[in-house]
């Protein structure tokens, strides 16, 4: 099933702290490109849908402790002509606190695509701060 997801700018400017017996993973989306391509992402843990991004920006939501496989996915593709996916997974501890950074990259020059790729890469937590400190907090929701 290929979910669609609304994006919009956060209107919670409080970040959440990890609850109890429960970890909290960041996804954040740092969209790098020639030609102003803005990506909607979007992730699934375990399979399930979580949320989605729009350029770059970030939300965040909790996971149970244990092995969690992530999924992330470009939208639609449309502006590139792809759907991009990256995969990643990660052992979650209670009170953790991870960071996942979704770098989509487009190179295009005219109407020729010398790259399209997109990476899922777990980072440091200094560096995530760093980011959310710099990308925009969103919201999404799934579309009917």
């Amino acid at each position: 099933m290929q979910a669609k997801f609304e994006v919009r700018p956060s209107k919670n400017l409080q970040l959440p702290a990890p609850e109890a017996g429960k970890a909290l993973v960041y996804f954040l989306e740092e969209d790098t490109n020639t030609q102003f391509i803005t990506h909607t992402s979007r992730i699934a843990v375990d399979g399930k849908w979580m949320g989605a991004t729009y350029g770059s920006s970030y939300f965040s939501f909790k996971v149970d402790p244990g092995v969690h496989h992530l999924c992330a996915t470009t939208q639609t593709g449309i502006a590139t002509g792809d759907v991009l996916t990256a995969l990643a997974h990660f052992t979650a501890e209670a009170g953790g606190v991870y960071y996942f950074d979704m770098k989509n990259i487009s190179l295009r020059v005219s109407s020729i695509i010398y790259s399209n790729d997109a990476t899922l890469i777990p980072v440091d937590t200094d560096q995530g701060k760093y980011l959310t400190s710099w990308f925009k907090l969103v919201e999404s929701r799934q579309k009917k």
